[in-house]
């Protein structure tokens, strides 16, 4: 079997290399797993050892191409030092891919740093793909194979995860057990020598078996071709994904408005969110979300129909679930009516529609409520809160159980998720919904959490590239762009700059603000002057040629010697700012937000990949807090969104395309009505290796 991945999924014949019967030891326990009757693992199983011929009923050989039948995986538990030499046996016994188990290699210092780059180095040569080293293993439930450090078999499902954490392989082991989330594939990363992410993405991609990805990432390699990836995937099936370490100790310095906010925690969310894919916060969201996503249609909509028999619960989840941007809209009087004639007449039918403390007639309330709102195109997902005593009610859990079944076969394809606020007593009740098919999240905070992370967002399509734009010849010796020639550059595109000429003296600058027609802003130029206004080179509202001349000289006392740029003064507007920069990792990126000297206090931008289109813009215009200020406030003139998604889109694709620029800010851009000015541009060049 020479391809790695049905290999590794599916192999024939798995050799434990390192195998043993002495309790207590890795290799006895790998063996038990293999071979452990409940697991149904239909393919082969034999040992590697030194000097037995069988070991726990398999049977055992000195070297793996002593094996009869050809081996397609081998989990390597020997020790570090002697991994190498194992992976350059499997090369000559045919061996696709190896699982290594066993640690102390980079995650350990610089000696174990060069024990794996040794082992790598002896898997390119033979030919062998590697699953770690360091790692808790695979799992393969469709086929029974459990070559992990997991104590039994998860329950067969459509999630498969893929971790770096051992930890979280036997956490889907006991989520299994205990809530009945079905796995399909688990493999551990561990180190990440050779396979990675991508490559496990690319292979459950178009695994008829995995409905969902779970993906916990402690590190990423390649950002970009995760990205593309991920892009890629989400449109044929859910992603959800943890990314830990988002929070570093330190945080370099920055010399641009761009850099300063797009910090690694914010460009990996930002991209991962772009590719489409469900981003949660922690380890019990990740698998909770990817079970329900197993389980239930996706959300497609914000709007949640919530049915509660506690009005104070009632309200707290419709406000946790509004702080995470759904809504719980007011139900149409048509539909109000409705689901009244259930209610008793203290009830509520307004949304979050209340049954009140009515015991007697909670299943047919609960039944009936949900039935309706499943077949009613307002709202995108039904909730019903099961608290106390409707949750102890058996009955009222058949009610849901039987109006979910009865809507799916009318062809409703909308969410149902319970808000489970019960006692222990009640658990019995939750096995049957989840049973059923019906996530049960543990108290509002628990439900509203998981619904936003549920909600779908598109994969963002990546717009045809530019063809390369060629840099300007005159760069500073610390990689900035002279100011005229970042105007000159941008204006050659067909981007708005607000008219200027440089100066080299007082004259010049006087003679170039009677051109340009006053008023005029005159700013100082010089090497290393990074935020102008913070250090008073910048004056605006100049109306005559004697405070030009005034301004210029200040600024050459107060700064030393050299030009200044004289600007058109463009009129008052909105001040936006759109920047970029290229991440070591994901590549070139572009931040849009309020712009002016509060950029970086009020931190209030939107972050993508470039390039990327005017749909993805648009929705960078959503996510501002002060979006509203776009549409005018206070009398002032409404943005025209359109035109601004439009020139967020083409700068997009002209830094993807300008390869030798590092990082870019245009702050503020101003922008009237469907105009947009650039009055002041910072722009670096990549630095030569």
């Amino acid at each position: 079997m020479s391809n790695w991945r049905n290999a590794l999924f599916a192999p024939r014949c798995v050799a434990v290399v390192g195998a043993s019967a002495t309790p207590g030891k890795a290799g006895t326990l790998f063996l038990k797993n293999l071979t452990a009757q409940e697991s149904g693992f239909k393919g082969q199983v034999v040992a590697i050892h030194p000097s037995a011929r069988e070991l726990l009923g398999a049977p055992a050989y000195s070297r793996l191409d002593a094996a009869p039948t050809g081996v397609d995986l081998a989990v390597i538990v020997t020790p570090a030092a002697s991994v190498p030499g194992v992976i350059e046996d499997c090369g000559k016994a045919g061996v696709p891919v190896a699982v290594v188990i066993t640690g102390g290699f980079a995650e350990v210092g610089p000696q174990g740093a060069e024990l794996q780059r040794r082992t790598l180095e002896a898997a390119a040569a033979q030919g062998v793909r590697l699953i770690g080293p360091n790692c808790f293993g695979v799992i393969s439930a469709g086929c029974g194979l459990n070559a992990s450090l997991s104590i039994g078999l998860p329950k067969k499902g459509g999630v498969s995860l893929i971790t770096q954490s051992g930890a979280y392989g036997m956490a889907a082991y006991s989520r299994s057990m205990d809530e009945g989330v079905g796995f399909s594939k688990i493999v551990a990363l561990g180190n990440k020598a050779d396979l990675n992410e991508t490559d496990i993405l690319a292979y459950l991609a178009d695994d008829p078996e995995t409905t969902v990805i779970a993906l916990l990432l402690e590190s990423i390699r390649d950002g970009r071709r995760l990205f593309e990836a991920l892009a890629d995937i989400t449109k044929r099936k859910p992603v959800v994904v943890l990314k830990t370490g988002r929070r570093p100790a330190g945080q370099r310095a920055a010399a641009s408005h761009t850099a300063a906010l797009s910090t690694d925690a914010v460009v990996v969310e930002a991209a991962l969110r772009q590719a489409g894919a469900h981003v949660v916060e922690d380890g019990y969201a990740l698998l909770n979300v990817a079970a329900a996503l197993d389980w239930q249609p996706p959300l497609r909509g914000k709007n949640v129909a919530v049915i509660t028999n506690s009005g104070g619960v009632g309200v707290e989840l419709t406000d946790l679930l509004e702080e995470k941007g759904l809504a719980v809209p007011a139900l149409s009087r048509e539909l109000q009516e409705a689901l009244a004639r259930e209610l008793p007449a203290h009830g509520s039918a307004i949304n979050p529609i209340d049954v009140t403390t009515d015991w007697a007639r909670f299943s047919r309330m609960y039944g009936a409520c949900v039935a309706q709102l499943m077949e009613s195109d307002e709202v995108d997902a039904v909730v019903p809160v099961l608290l106390q005593r409707s949750a102890l009610m058996e009955e009222v859990s058949a009610a849901i159980i039987d109006a979910q079944a009865t809507a799916r076969a009318g062809g409703s394809q909308k969410p149902l998720h319970i808000c489970w606020v019960a006692p222990r007593a009640a658990d019995s009740n939750r096995a049957r919904l989840l049973s059923a098919g019906i996530p049960c999240h543990l108290w509002p905070a628990g439900a509203a959490t998981a619904l936003a992370a549920l909600r779908t967002r598109p994969a963002a399509d990546l717009p045809p590239p530019l063809d390369a734009i060629a840099s300007p010849g005159a760069v500073g010796p610390d990689g900035w762009i002279a100011t005229a020639d970042a105007f000159s550059l941008l204006a050659r595109q067909g981007f708005s700059v607000a008219p200027f000429v440089m100066a080299a003296s007082a004259k010049q600058a006087c003679a170039g603000a009677a051109e340009l027609g006053f008023p005029v802003v005159v700013k100082a130029e010089r090497a290393g002057l990074t935020h102008k206004s913070d250090q008073g080179a910048v004056r605006l509202g100049l109306c005559d040629e004697a405070s030009v001349a005034r301004v210029y000289e200040d600024f050459c006392a107060r700064l030393g010697p050299g030009p200044a740029l004289v600007q058109k003064q463009s009129p008052a507007g909105l001040e936006l700012v759109i920047g970029g920069r290229r991440d070591a990792s994901f590549g070139p990126l572009v931040l849009f937000g309020l712009g002016g000297v509060w950029v970086e206090a009020l931190n209030d931008v939107a972050l993508r990949l470039a390039p990327f289109g005017v749909a993805e813009a648009r929705a960078m215009l959503d996510e501002l807090k002060g979006g509203k200020l776009l549409d005018g406030y206070r009398g002032a003139p409404p943005i025209d969104r359109n035109a601004l998604a439009g020139l967020i889109s083409e700068l997009s694709r002209w830094f993807a395309a300008a390869g030798w620029v590092s990082e870019f800010d245009l702050n503020p851009i101003i922008g009237v009505g469907e105009t947009f000015t650039m009055v002041d541009a910072r722009m670096r060049a990549v630095s030569p290796r």
